[in-house]
């Protein structure tokens, strides 16, 4: 029980709201992922947090006070590994793993981590290093090379890589001390708006225009939340970008899915048209990127005044690193986690955490600034930037503490069947874990089954 309310105290102060154990009940045990991080602590805070933003849209377009909100470990425990628990069929998608990506170790008996799921990543991989695409005949080549001069070089040539760091050596880099100085949920005004007027509802969300432009997996799971709590969420895409099949079709419920190219004038002038009258726009591309399309925040502030614009990235948005590609696995790389793992555990290779838990928790904080902000836009007005990083994630997982549950048995699929629901969809008949947490005594939900790529037209689901 103690651990338990150690986990309600964490989400006071993600909230800023001391007094939350009044409203929030949290059940299960307190640990349920093994981990040498407190992984079911970053869980169930996250998820709980954006069901506590829920519940602040809520009471704001009702006007009534903050609503209760319950939620059980377990549930929470089975959302952050819900790509793992997705079945297409009665059977499990293809990895997202390409045989390329993984450890490597390398001359200086160091490891570095190549990332390689998209082809044209793992291809300038490849080329960089004058190897075939055969995993054996690259740690041939890796390990006649030191790692931090590897490393450098593939980050340099925009390619996603890291070399495996102690948490001590990490918390000397430039990079960390740049992520350590950033908020954890960074929301700033970006300028002004009249207060807005949402009509009262029983669901925080509902009618609300979120326009999703993310990709694996922090972003997705931030558009999917917003879903849960009834918001039309069009995510868009655009033909040429490379997808993961499986992780497109479990972060894909509650959304429509259109292609538009930017750098192609009549998309372009469409998303415009769009924002025009949005809510929310999300975005995980690397910081600035949509600025030098005219997409920035500042620029979509000024399209659409009132709007809430969300900014996902892997290293922060500031430090040498800000504008380095970056995953789930690398960040963990990068910062020592799967290091101490591994010596924990008395590996002789990296281990990484037991979920992509940086990317789930990032994904659930992005959505707690959203409904948030929104909630603010009706008391406030204004035009309101969310940032968050998958790097301060992990550094809030890892001020946590190390907490040793390595041995604890790892959840099975019986273990979750509680919390699986079925739908049928294009893809097939799909099983997936539910939507966590209760708002008010309802749970949040998915309206509709993941949308095959570009099957969507670029326009609202419904006039206002």
């Amino acid at each position: 029980m103690a651990q338990v309310v150690k986990i309600v105290d964490e989400v006071a102060s993600l909230v800023g709201e001391p007094d939350i154990a009044d409203r929030l009940t949290v059940t299960g045990p307190a640990d349920v992922l093994p981990s040498l991080y407190r992984v079911t602590t970053v869980a169930t805070a996250s998820v709980a947090a954006a069901a506590v933003g829920a519940g602040r849209l809520l009471a704001a377009r009702t006007g009534g006070g903050p609503p209760d909100i319950t939620l059980d470990t377990r549930h929470a425990g089975a959302a952050f590994r819900s790509e793992r628990h997705l079945r297409i069929d009665g059977k499990a998608p293809p990895g997202p793993w390409d045989p390329i990506s993984g450890y490597y170790p390398t001359a200086d008996g160091r490891w570095i981590q190549l990332h390689c799921n998209f082809p044209h990543h793992c291809n300038g991989v490849l080329d960089l290093l004058g190897a075939p695409n055969d995993r054996a005949a690259v740690e041939r080549v890796i390990r006649r090379v030191d790692a931090a001069p590897l490393e450098l070089e593939l980050q340099a040539m925009g390619l996603c890589a890291s070399m495996a760091r102690a948490e001590p050596e990490w918390a000397e880099h430039r990079q960390a001390g740049a992520v350590a100085d950033l908020p954890l949920i960074e929301v700033s005004r970006l300028g002004d708006a009249p207060p807005a007027r949402f009509a009262p509802t029983e669901t925080p969300a509902a009618g609300l225009r979120v326009l999703d432009l993310t990709r694996v997996i922090a972003g997705p799971i931030a558009g999917r939340t917003l879903a849960a709590y009834g918001a039309d969420v069009l995510r868009v895409g655009a033909a040429h970008l490379p997808e993961v099949h499986g992780l497109l079709v479990d972060t894909g419920f509650g959304k429509r899915n259109a292609f538009l190219n930017l750098r192609v004038a009549a998309d372009a002038r469409r998303l415009r048209e769009l924002i025009a009258s949005a809510d929310v726009l999300l975005q995980a591309y690397r910081p600035s990127a949509l600025d030098r399309l005219g997409f920035g925040p500042d620029a979509v502030a000024r399209m659409r005044p009132g709007i809430v614009y969300a900014s996902i990235s892997a290293y922060g948005r500031q430090g040498p690193w800000s504008g380095l590609r970056g995953f789930d696995s690398l960040v963990q790389t990068a910062s020592g986690i799967v290091l101490a793992t591994a010596e924990a555990a008395g590996a002789s290779s990296p281990v990484p955490l037991p979920a992509q838990a940086l990317d789930h928790g990032t994904g659930y904080l992005a959505a707690f600034g959203v409904l948030d902000a929104l909630a603010r836009r009706v008391h406030e007005g204004g035009s309101w930037h969310v940032r968050v990083s998958l790097a301060r994630t992990g550094r809030w997982l890892q001020d946590l503490g190390h907490h040793d549950t390595l041995d604890l048995p790892d959840p099975t699929a019986d273990d979750v069947d509680d919390y699986r629901s079925c739908l049928s969809s294009e893809f097939g008949e799909l099983s997936y874990i539910r939507p966590a947490a209760t708002v008010a005594g309802v749970a949040p939900r998915w309206l509709s089954a993941p949308a095959p790529l570009g099957t969507s037209q670029a326009v609202w689901s419904a006039p206002r």
